[in-house]
């Protein structure tokens, strides 16, 4: 019972290893025709690893720390009559590299010692987790291994020269002692042990805001598989009499999550670092700001963080079949703010080596990485999908400043800046004309257009002559906004979400809520009722080859509109709808970007906000013919056809490309 015991809570401590049951002796018992490789005495297999230690003279250091060293299931749970004396006395089969007295400095030996009664977890996981692992490891070939230890690290077992035996660099001074449970090596030094990022954050003092914020994030989940099942109780349900718990971090996961179950109350979705940063086998090179970094930017931006103490439901309010106005409160908008600003600062930091682009076929690597901080990549690629590019004025590997630390998967920099460009705390944001961004509520005023309103393709390719020349729309489409009747003016409001991939469910396809506090100037992209002529075609009539043509047509489809901003104001209990704009007036000739409104203030920020947003209320402005008519004035329609609608940031900085072109 007690060998499967220490097999079940090693599995809980290895950090990815495969376990495997564990053998009796003769399952897994040491060759007594193997000669020991280099060493020609005969094989003595009947004694245990710690009976080994024990009787050698050159291990007392090692010795005493393993017999006082409590064993523990995870970093809150030792085990309280298990020491790793009883560990190496056992049926589990290891291998030991066990450094000698002479090469342990008594200064780092009474380290251990010491901490083996305060800090008895990290006893366990940076000393003799880095010195054990599973299975026999014997120096019989001159292979080069890489050895996951019990603790989880992946240490090279150098066994190419004969003379020069090491692990992770560090002599073996004497090979291959044979045990009923494994082998013993004996070395003259310390293994190296590194950190993960994630063990990093949380054990190393120097980065106490980041720290908190990624170890905040974990969370226990019971084992079933694990777990010893006792008798049910009396009511059928399974008890357990060892129950094993899992840990996991939530920023490690590839999506956005709520931070509890309940979910609705939560007014923002959390968003992840898309990298599993405490996974050994992987190579990341992470930004992690000091927290004089962190206070410099939240300076910096707060003001784009500012939250309102109430906020209108966009998603219930469209859902609803009443013209009833739903709000929802923010009962802390301060630390809303923090908590927003804090994880949009976070979740640039991480970039997987192995994906940043290079000319070749060959993978980076991360010391080759490092020795330029990336500068020969072509772009710089995180795993949250942000593509940096260097610039005229800004250089990618900015990013990558302060002092650099050597991980067991990676290299971080604890940085001094948070020198990432505006574009990732402050970007543009752009929305498509399409029935997918189109806000409707049962209230006529928001919406006062045909039901032939309908997104129609136009091939920027297939008709490269057109386009070249006239305008290319985004995505290979626009939006026509038709009349409601013959006789009157559409109106129609478009959700300033962000910058949506598609219109599929917001909650869970790309950035949403991206506006915040602060000033941008509006554009409306407008397009020409022509390009619906040819949309369909096969390829580009010859009569469009003729200026004089296209301009004969734009001359009687000309577009006239205005616009207002709904937005929240934190008064009343519903947005508010801005005065009207200048009445614009769309030539119709070719694609033309026009600005609706320069320096729009939108008091309150909606960044990252589940459920609301602002909108953009477009009407058509179309001019009569006399008054009281209801003709449509000479050279005009009342439809219009849109492409995009663009809110560009006014926020000072520089400004980058983020994606490949």
């Amino acid at each position: 019972m007690a060998n499967n015991k220490f097999n079940k809570y090693i599995g809980a401590i290895a950090l990815g290893a495969v376990i495997m049951a564990v053998p009796s002796c003769s399952d897994d018992h040491f060759d007594p025709e193997y000669n020991g490789g280099d060493n020609p005495q005969a094989v003595d297999a009947t004694k245990t690893l710690w009976e080994h230690i024990c009787e050698n003279p050159k291990l007392t250091k090692f010795r005493k720390i393993a017999e006082t060293a409590k064993y523990w299931k995870d970093d809150t749970h030792p085990v309280a009559d298990w020491t790793y004396a009883d560990i190496l006395k056992s049926g589990q089969i290891a291998t030991v590299w066990a450094p000698e007295d002479d090469d342990f400095p008594d200064t780092e030996y009474q380290k251990w010692l010491n901490m083996c009664e305060t800090e008895g977890y990290n006893v366990q996981q940076q000393f003799l987790g880095n010195h054990i692992a599973l299975w026999r490891k014997n120096v019989s070939d001159n292979n080069t291994d890489t050895i996951k230890m019990i603790n989880g690290k992946n240490l090279v077992f150098d066994k190419s020269e004969s003379e020069n035996v090491n692990i992770q660099g560090i002599p073996l001074k004497e090979k291959n002692t044979p045990a009923m449970n494994g082998v013993l090596h004996t070395i003259g030094g310390i293994a190296p042990f590194h950190y993960n990022f994630y063990e990093y954050l949380k054990f190393s003092p120097s980065l106490p805001l980041l720290s908190e914020y990624v170890v905040s994030n974990d969370t226990t989940e019971f084992y079933k598989e694990g777990s010893i099942e006792g008798l049910p109780d009396k009511n059928g349900r399974p008890q357990y009499v060892d129950s094993v718990y899992r840990k996991r971090n939530l920023l490690f996961e590839n999506s956005r999550y709520l931070p509890n179950s309940g979910g609705e109350k939560w007014d923002m979705y959390y968003e992840c670092f898309r990298a599993r940063i405490n996974q050994e086998d992987s190579s990341f090179v992470m930004v992690m700001p000091t927290d004089e970094a962190f206070a410099k930017i939240k300076q910096k931006i707060a003001h784009l963080y500012k939250y309102p103490s109430f906020y209108e439901d966009k998603y219930e309010n469209e859902a609803s079949e009443s013209n009833k106005v739903v709000t929802r409160n923010i009962t802390d908008p301060d630390s809303l703010m923090n908590m927003s600003m804090l994880m949009d600062l976070t979740t640039p930091l991480v970039f997987n080596v192995r994906q940043q682009p290079k000319t070749g076929s060959k993978l980076w690597e991360a010391d080759e990485f490092i020795k330029d901080k990336g500068a020969s990549a072509k772009y710089l690629l995180n795993t949250y999908g942000d593509t940096l590019r260097t610039t005229d004025t800004w250089d990618k590997t900015s990013i990558f400043n302060g002092n650099m630390v050597k991980m067991s998967n990676g290299y971080g920099y604890e940085a001094t800046e948070w020198a990432f460009p505006r574009e990732l705390y402050n970007p543009d944001i752009e929305v498509e004309a399409n029935a997918g961004t189109v806000y409707w509520m049962k209230n006529t005023n928001i919406y006062k257009a045909g039901p032939g309103s309908r997104t129609i393709s136009f091939n920027n390719d297939k008709f490269s002559y057109i386009a070249d020349r006239y305008g290319k729309v985004s995505r290979n489409d626009f939006y026509y906004i038709a009349p409601k009747d013959a006789t009157t003016n559409p109106t129609i409001e478009f959700a300033l979400t962000g910058n949506l991939p598609s219109t599929s469910d917001i909650v869970t396809s790309g950035q949403y809520a991206e506006v915040m506090s602060g000033k941008y100037d509006i554009m409306v992209v407008m397009v020409p009722y022509w390009y619906t002529t040819i949309s369909d075609a096969e390829t580009v009539p010859e009569r469009f080859h003729d200026q004089a043509y296209i301009d004969s047509i734009a001359a009687t489809q000309k577009m006239s509109f205005s616009v207002k901003v709904r937005n929240n104001t934190n008064k009343g209990k519903a947005d508010v709808l801005s005065s009207s704009s200048p009445v614009f007036e769309y030539d119709g000739t070719k694609v033309d970007t026009i600005t609706v409104w320069k320096d729009y203030e939108f008091p309150y920020s909606y960044k990252n906000l589940r459920f609301t947003y602002p909108t953009l209320q477009i009407t058509g402005a179309t001019k009569k013919s006399g008054s009281g008519s209801t003709t449509v004035a000479k050279g005009f329609i009342f439809g219009l056809y849109i492409d995009r609608i663009l809110l560009k940031s006014k926020e000072t900085g520089e400004v980058t490309s983020l994606d490949p072109q």
